[in-house]
C-alpha cells in the first residue's frame, strides 16, 4: 500500500517536472532575461534575437553600420526625450529598426520620417503634414511624438513588448490576439497565425539591434565613424522666405539648411503661416537677422497649383512659369521626370513672373 502511494507521488512530482519543462519550452529556449534599470527594455535572447543578430552581422551589415554611423546625430536628442516622459531610454534603439535614423524614410505603407508615423496616427499626435511642411519628417517633433504614443500603449498593455509591437500593428491588432489567445506573453502570442511575420519578428529585431548599438564592438562592428550631434540655432520668422535666399545669406549651401530644416517640403517656409521657426547652423542666427530684412518675402501667389494633364513635361512647365525643373522637382519631392496625369503639383514662381496658366 506505501509504494503504491509512493509511486502515485513519484508520478505527480515527474507530471509536475514536466509541465515545468512545457513552460520553459512556451517561453522559447529563453538565455537570458534582464532588465538593469528602469531606463532599459527587458532582454529575453533566444533563437529568433540570434538569428538577426546573426543577419545584421552578415547579409544586412552595410546597412547596420551605416545606421550605427548616422544614429548618434540624434540619439542624445532622443534619450533626453525619452527621460522627460519618465520612459525607457532604450526605446531610442527602436528608431534604429524603423527608419536607420533617417528623417526622408518613406515607406510602402506611406509611413514617413525616422518613427514612420502613418498620416491620421501623426496627426493623433500632433504633427502636421500638408502643402508645404510634414512634421514627421522633424527628428524633436516625431520624437516627441513617438514617446507619447509608447507612453500610451505601455498604459494599455503594461508590458514593453505588447507596447513595441502594437507600434508595428497598431493598438487593435495587439488587443485582438490578446483576447483571442488569452495571453500577454509576447513570445506565447507569435506562435499562433493571428500576428503577420512582421510583427512576429518585430521584438527579436529590435532586441537584437539595441543590443548591437548599445556594445558594436562586441558584435564585429568596430572602427565605426560615428557622425556628430545635430546642432544648431532657432530663428523666429514672421514673414514667409525663399530657402535659397536664406542659405545665401548665411553662406552655407541649400543642402545644409534642408538636412536642418527636412520637415520643409518645398524650397521655403510655409506660404499659409507667418510666424516659423527654422533652424540655422549654430554661430549664424545674429548674421541671420542682421540679413533678414534684406530677404523679400514670399505670398501664395509665388506658388501656383498645376494638375498635370497629357502632354506635360517638367520642360514645359518651366517654360509656362519662368521656373526651373529642380525647383519644381524639390517642391513635389520627384525622384524622376515622369508625370502622372492627374498628378497635382505645386510651382514655385519667382515674385513678378508673368505667366498665362494652362486652361483646365
Amino acid at each position: 500500500m506505501r509504494r503504491t502511494w509512493f509511486l502515485i507521488l513519484l508520478a505527480f512530482v515527474l507530471f509536475l517536472t514536466q509541465c515545468k519543462t512545457i513552460d520553459e519550452l512556451q517561453r522559447e529556449d529563453v538565455l537570458e532575461y534582464e532588465q538593469i534599470s528602469k531606463n532599459t527594455i527587458p532582454v529575453v535572447i533566444n533563437h529568433q534575437v540570434e538569428k538577426f543578430i546573426t543577419f545584421f552581422q552578415t547579409r544586412h551589415r552595410k546597412y547596420m553600420q551605416l545606421w550605427l554611423e548616422r544614429s548618434h546625430q540624434y540619439l542624445p536628442m532622443m534619450v533626453k526625450v525619452f527621460e522627460e516622459n519618465h520612459l525607457p531610454t532604450d526605446l531610442a534603439y527602436l528608431a534604429l529598426i524603423e527608419s536607420g535614423y533617417n528623417p526622408h524614410a518613406y515607406s510602402r505603407a506611406k509611413a514617413v520620417g525616422i518613427w514612420q508615423f502613418m498620416q491620421a496616427t501623426g496627426r493623433r499626435y500632433g504633427l502636421k503634414s500638408n502643402w508645404w511642411i510634414d512634421e514627421r519628417r522633424d527628428p524633436v517633433k516625431s520624437t516627441k511624438a513617438a514617446a507619447n504614443y509608447l507612453k500610451d500603449l505601455y498604459q494599455i498593455f503594461g508590458s514593453w513588448y505588447l507596447a513595441v509591437a502594437a507600434y508595428n500593428a497598431g493598438e487593435g491588432k495587439i488587443l485582438r490576439s490578446v483576447k483571442k489567445h488569452k495571453t500577454d506573453n509576447f513570445w506565447e502570442m507569435a506562435k499562433y497565425r493571428h500576428l503577420k511575420r512582421e510583427t512576429k519578428d518585430y521584438i527579436p529585431k529590435f532586441i537584437a539591434a539595441m543590443l548591437i548599438a548599445k556594445d558594436p564592438e562586441k558584435y564585429g562592428f568596430t572602427n565605426l565613424k560615428y557622425q556628430e550631434p545635430i546642432s544648431y540655432e532657432e530663428v523666429a520668422l514672421t514673414k514667409p522666405v525663399d530657402l535659397h535666399e536664406v542659405a545665401k545669406s548665411i553662406e552655407i549651401s541649400y543642402e545644409e539648411l534642408k538636412k536642418l530644416n527636412p520637415e520643409l517640403k518645398g524650397f521655403s517656409t510655409p506660404l499659409d503661416l507667418d510666424h516659423y521657426t527654422l533652424k540655422v547652423p549654430e554661430n549664424k542666427k545674429e548674421i541671420f537677422l542682421v540679413e533678414l530684412e534684406s530677404i523679400p518675402a514670399l505670398k501664395k501667389t509665388d506658388l501656383h497649383q498645376h494638375q498635370v494633364s497629357y502632354g506635360d513635361t517638367l520642360w514645359a512647365l518651366s517654360r509656362t512659369y519662368g521656373t526651373s525643373i529642380p525647383q519644381i522637382k524639390k517642391m513635389n519631392n520627384l525622384t524622376s521626370n515622369v508625370l502622372r496625369i492627374g498628378q497635382r503639383l505645386v510651382i514655385p514662381i519667382k515674385p513678378g513672373t508673368q505667366y498665362k496658366a494652362p486652361e483646365a
